[in-house]
């Protein structure tokens, strides 16, 4: 019934439902019942149809191979709802190995090794570009954090890549030195408008996502992308895998300095009701439908962010 709605209510998918077959009549079909799965063989012959589609349990094997029979010698095609369909995405797909068929609930451009060539080729270059070109940059905002601020120019902090792996992320640090990044509560002191921790310098920095620029260390290593989902801070981010339904899809590939989420406005603060999930499910978007030409969008309107100022950058 589920696909017999589907198909229904979707015409770009070019299926006509001439009705069902069932031992068992059906109130829902709206007088499409066509007989019993004895009679299959005659009403194939009666009807013009193209294609036999099977919505049985798996466990109704003898009787699956028996309707596959009957059709194929009708010279009808046959398809096979699978079983586990209620566990599906719209990013399915399944692969068959000899006659095994493996049916991916999830699956993603960058499961392909080419697709990561390509993403890994674009980081290195990019990263290379960004320290030959603008080494002097660089230095610049190292002296000059150097110059208005007590503490180290890097700020270092535990994150998580590719994998749930841990990973040492690093930033040019614009906040004053601090010893604990949760509060008596235990949550995570994420940054806030008019954030009194952020120094002058820093707030510069943070406006024109300058002070992510050590990242491409963590690009050339390999434990980051240019484009990815924004790895959190630990507290951060063992709150939300249990808080946020989906969340940990987002270890499927590995972290970005920016992200499709970012160049759609979801950064800053996510203590509101939805904001997280819509990250995520941004996130994840952005994972089932990577592509080379997806990541050059996303870099241009980050470079065009950075000109024009974000209003959640603080």
């Amino acid at each position: 019934m589920n696909f017999y709605h589907t198909i229904r209510n979707n015409n770009q998918y070019g299926y006509n439902c001439v009705g069902f077959v069932d031992d068992q009549t059906n109130g829902l079909i709206n007088g499409q019942y066509l007989g019993k799965l004895s009679e299959l063989t005659s009403i194939l012959e009666a009807n013009e149809i193209d294609d036999v589609v099977v919505a049985l349990p798996g466990k109704s094997k003898e009787q699956t191979q028996k309707i596959i029979d009957q059709s194929e010698r009708a010279a009808k095609r046959v398809r096979i709802i699978a079983d586990c369909h209620q566990y599906c995405t719209p990013s399915v797909s399944m692969n068959v190995y000899g006659n095994v068929p493996l049916v991916n609930i999830r699956s993603c451009p960058l499961d392909d090794t080419g697709n990561q060539r390509i993403k890994r080729m674009l980081d290195i270059c990019f990263s290379l570009f960004m320290f030959i070109v603008f080494g002097w940059l660089f230095l610049l905002i190292a002296a000059v954090i150097k110059l208005t601020s007590k503490g180290p120019v890097l700020f270092k902090q535990e994150r998580w890549g590719l994998k749930n792996k841990k990973i040492t992320c690093y930033k040019f640090r614009s906040m004053v030195v601090q010893t604990s990044e949760v509060d008596s509560n235990g949550q995570f002191l994420q940054a806030t408008k008019n954030d009194s921790r952020v120094t002058p310098i820093g707030r510069f920095l943070r406006k024109t996502n300058l002070d992510e620029l050590p990242q491409f260390i963590n690009v050339l290593r390999g434990e980051m992308s240019f484009v990815g989902p924004r790895p959190h801070a630990t507290p951060l981010h063992i709150e939300s895998r249990e808080t946020v339904e989906h969340y940990m899809l987002r270890q499927m590939v590995k972290p970005g300095i920016t992200g499709w989420a970012q160049v759609n406005g979801c950064r800053g603060e996510t203590r509101q009701n939805g904001q997280m999930k819509k990250r995520v499910d941004m996130d994840i978007w952005y994972i089932e439908n990577y592509s080379f030409w997806l990541d050059c969008q996303i870099i241009f309107q980050t470079i065009m962010n950075m000109i024009k100022g974000d209003k959640n950058a603080y």
